[in-house]
């Protein structure tokens, strides 16, 4: 019973969420066709899908505030009251000690306690500046306040992504880009864990729109601060020689730190140095089903173990040196396109705390499929019906396998597009002054 119960719970995800984005972009192509009597009963279907869509993301949201939850957003608002209340962030002692003082909901914390409040603050010091507004607020306010400000992300990520890649096919482009958000299931785990991957990928997509700019070293550093991996696509800046951008990401983040060190104190800085929160993780946090990264894939198929992490750094350190030597080879051809792509992949694939929901920014990558001019499209319709689909499976039973797929993609069609004038549709955007 519990297995028939499995296999329709798969088969209803299936359907939605792989059926749906196959759909939507076989509505979309057919409406660039020249058949008008055609497009009348496909831009129906494409509503209706569209307005499916809306209603599972906007369902989605209505259940995360009506029903509560201890991952992650709780660990967001100890981080928050933590801080408010003027402690040492990086301390265990002082989270207990504010644990024991909240009113949360009635729900078994003996993980969470183990994981955060047993730990502290895992992020750089500057990151606690995201969190600390939450602790001045009620739970329930603050869980409010919270799902509001992700939410706002989320649609800046599908305006720039429409504004990127999708602005010449005008509303059927921006409800193809709508829909291939709200569909995806990374989406809605974030929404669900009330994560911080929304606010990653609109820091992504705003970096590479102005990353000729020098204010991109800025959202670079509020990306990094936001997700210590985003550090990576520093290389693109040296790659491109913006070095305005380097200079400014670094006098941001000396702001940054110098704003923490101010208002914080030297404590959470020492602490941090010398007594790192992440020594301090349980051994099952590194390979439990959720870590999607390679660093838990390969845990969890016994190739490598917690007790000798030199196996994995030299596996790191070979996967970092293969992938300097693709971005020379994809500079010289250049194909930038594909080296954004790169980085994304290779941060996703060797940063140990890459969870399932962290698959948000691999739409970066995938909604570059369907643009006509961009280096990362791909041509044949059906072949690009067929990659949605398998793409977006993926993404449901293992987001590791999405990612390793993105990256077979990436290199195989890589090598075919060396061998044309491709253009380097990159530079195509970001002239900001």
């Amino acid at each position: 019973m519990i297995f028939i119960n499995y296999l329709r719970e798969l088969m209803h995800l299936f359907r939605l969420g792989v059926i749906i984005p196959m759909a939507a972009i076989f509505c979309f192509y057919l409406l660039a066709s020249n058949n008008k009597n055609l497009k009348k009963y496909v831009l129906i279907v494409f509503s209706v899908i569209f307005f499916i869509s809306f209603f599972i993301f906007c369902s989605t949201i209505i259940f995360r505030l009506s029903n509560a939850q201890v991952w992650d957003f709780t660990a967001f608002y100890l981080y928050g009251k933590v801080a408010a209340s003027g402690h040492n962030f990086y301390l265990p002692a002082n989270f207990h000690t504010v644990f024991n003082s909240l009113t949360l909901p009635p729900l078994s914390y003996r993980g969470f306690i183990e994981e955060s409040v047993n730990v502290g603050f895992l992020y750089p010091p500057p990151t606690i500046l995201l969190f600390t507004p939450l602790g001045f607020l009620s739970y329930q306010t603050a869980l409010i306040c919270w799902t509001i400000f992700i939410i706002l992300f989320a649609i800046g990520s599908i305006y720039l992504i429409y504004d990127l890649w999708f602005k010449k096919y005008k509303l059927n482009g921006l409800m193809l880009v709508a829909i291939l958000f709200f569909i995806l299931e990374p989406v809605r785990s974030t929404i669900f864990f009330s994560q911080t991957n929304f606010i990653a990928l609109f820091l992504l997509l705003l970096m590479y729109k102005y990353a000729h700019s020098k204010y991109a070293g800025i959202i670079l550093m509020l990306a990094l601060f936001t997700k210590p991996y985003m550090i990576i696509f520093g290389i693109i800046f040296i790659i491109i020689k913006n070095w305005k951008a380097i200079i400014y990401f670094i006098i941001s983040a000396v702001i940054a730190v110098a704003a923490t060190f101010a208002i914080f104190g030297k404590d959470p800085f020492i602490t941090y140095i010398f007594d790192n929160p992440s020594k301090h993780l349980p051994d099952w946090v590194f390979s439990e089903s959720i870590n999607e990264s390679l660093h838990a894939v390969l845990i969890r198929q016994h190739i490598i173990n917690l007790n000798n992490p030199s196996v994995y750094t030299f596996i790191s350190i070979a996967i970092l040196l293969l992938t300097g030597l693709y971005l020379i080879y994809l500079t010289r051809k250049k194909l930038y396109d594909y080296i954004w792509a790169t980085l994304l992949i290779v941060a996703l694939l060797i940063y140990p705390g890459t969870l399932d929901y962290y698959g948000v920014l691999l739409l970066f990558i995938v909604s570059q499929f369907y643009n006509k001019t961009n280096q990362l499209s791909i041509k044949n319709i059906y072949f690009n019906i067929i990659i949605t689909g398998i793409f977006y499976y993926l993404t449901i039973v293992s987001v590791f396998s999405a990612i390793i797929f993105l990256l077979l993609i990436v290199i195989f069609k890589s090598i075919l597009d060396s061998k044309r004038n491709t253009g380097n549709s990159f530079f195509n955007y970001g002239r900001f002054s």
